[in-house]
């Protein structure tokens, strides 16, 4: 699937299952952004249309993350991009 701005949620739960263990509230926004850039399905521009568009991704990621119960099966969440 291709992953662009538009596809938001989309690209959320890419971020889930590529950084199951990355501990999203340590992120900032340049390495939130990083990590959507070097998603292997992610094909458009290196800058969102609009800044909003990264805390909407993050929030999305956390909730599809907590969603699913313990993500991380009780370890401690790594730092990543950070």
């Amino acid at each position: 699937m291709r992953l662009s701005w538009s596809n938001q949620k989309d690209i959320a739960a890419a971020l889930v299952t590529a950084h199951p263990e990355c501990d999203r509230l340590s992120l900032s926004h340049e390495s939130l952004l990083d990590l959507i850039v070097s998603l292997p399905d992610f094909e458009d521009a290196a800058v969102p249309p609009q800044p909003e568009c990264l805390d909407h991704i993050l929030w999305t990621w956390m909730r599809l993350a907590d969603s699913g119960g313990d993500v991380n099966g009780g370890e401690p969440q790594e730092r990543c991009g950070t």
